[in-house]
């Protein structure tokens, strides 16, 4: 007789439902976080979730629950576990804590081993946690502690535990290449702070350290998103000498996506001066100097606000703008292009 191949059992109910199963059979809750669209899901669904060792260990050790994010509860779920890129998979203990969250999809039997490294008693997240609350310091076990949190993308609790380390040291313990790598992350170093201004004041000892390449980039990796909102008219400066001083950092460091800032620094520039006829003419100058990579999210960002302003006139203009940028892309941003083009012609 030929074996049946096996498949871990997922329950039908509601989050709530499975979470109870599961605390009463004093088992953790296993959720899959997927989206339809999701490659890399089905990949699990078909070839991993049916293997039989997974299946195995999965059907004694967890209740296990699928979750749409974007339907039902889904979304509810997501936001509240934090989940934003897929597939998430969530290991979740009888009071509706994580104990271990696997970003991303493997296969056997590298999936069976990560889940089990994971929720091993001294490597899990959960116990990391557990030590440091507890007040464990070692500096070793701390910034293994701080890239346990960025492997799971939990951006905030990493900067949360890198401030009180770095709140601890001496300049010449900071001057480090493994405090660079603490300093840099840009939850700790944002625009304006104080670890921003640390790493300008010290950045020709940082430029030793790690080289002149990698703190001209985490100039600009720091300065892209900050000045992203300015440029595409979300937010406005009160200061339009500020922009002199943003173009002074892109001049003095040289970062790799330095042409995208300039564009970004002159439509800043433009949208401050609540003159909408200036700032559409900047629009039209600027764009088609933009790296092509940035052009769609420009316009997922600014087009409700150019819409909104535009006389008939720009709108004509708008829609050779997005045509031009269109021909520009890939062939999986080509077709994403047509509800820019509806948004303008229904105007």
């Amino acid at each position: 007789m030929v074996a049946q191949d096996r498949s871990i059992r997922f329950e039908e109910g509601s989050y709530q439902e499975a979470l109870n199963k599961a605390k009463k059979e004093n088992k953790l809750l296993f959720v899959d976080c997927y989206t339809s669209w999701c490659g890399p899901c089905k990949m699990l669904a078909n070839e991993v979730f049916t293997n039989n060792e997974v299946a195995d260990y999965f059907n004694a050790n967890f209740v296990s629950l699928k979750v749409d994010c974007e339907k039902g509860e889904g979304p509810a779920l997501r936001e509240q576990f934090g989940v934003s890129s897929y597939p998430t998979l969530l290991f979740i203990n009888g009071d509706g804590k994580i104990v271990n969250k696997i970003l991303g999809a493997s296969k056997q039997p590298h999936f069976l081993t990560k889940v089990k490294e994971g929720l091993n008693s001294e490597n899990s997240l959960s116990a990391k946690e557990k030590k440091y609350e507890a007040g464990h310091r070692d500096r070793a076990f701390v910034l293994d502690l701080i890239k346990s949190y960025k492997g799971q993308r939990e951006a905030r609790k990493a900067a949360q535990v890198s401030l009180e380390l770095l709140s601890g040291l001496n300049e010449k313990e900071l001057l480090t290449k493994e405090m660079w790598e603490v300093i840099r992350d840009y939850y700790v170093s944002g625009y304006g702070s104080e670890w921003w201004n640390f790493i300008l004041d010290h950045s020709d000892e940082y430029a030793d350290i790690v080289g002149k390449d990698a703190v001209a980039n985490k100039i600009g990796e720091t300065l892209h998103p900050y000045l992203f909102g300015f440029g595409c008219g979300l937010a406005k400066s009160k200061n339009k000498q500020d922009f002199e001083t943003y173009r002074a950092l892109v001049d003095r460091y040289q970062p790799r996506q330095k042409e995208t800032l300039y564009c970004f620094i002159e439509l800043g520039k433009s949208a401050c001066c609540d003159d909408f006829n200036g700032y559409f003419k900047t629009v039209l100058k600027v764009i088609p100097k933009m790296d092509r990579s940035e052009h769609y999210r420009f316009f997922v960002n600014a087009l409700d606000n150019l819409v909104k302003n535009a006389s008939p006139k720009q709108k004509k203009q708008l829609l050779v703008l997005l045509k031009e940028s269109q021909q520009q892309q890939t062939d999986y941003f080509k077709p994403l292009y047509q509800k820019f083009f509806d948004k303008v012609e229904k105007a």
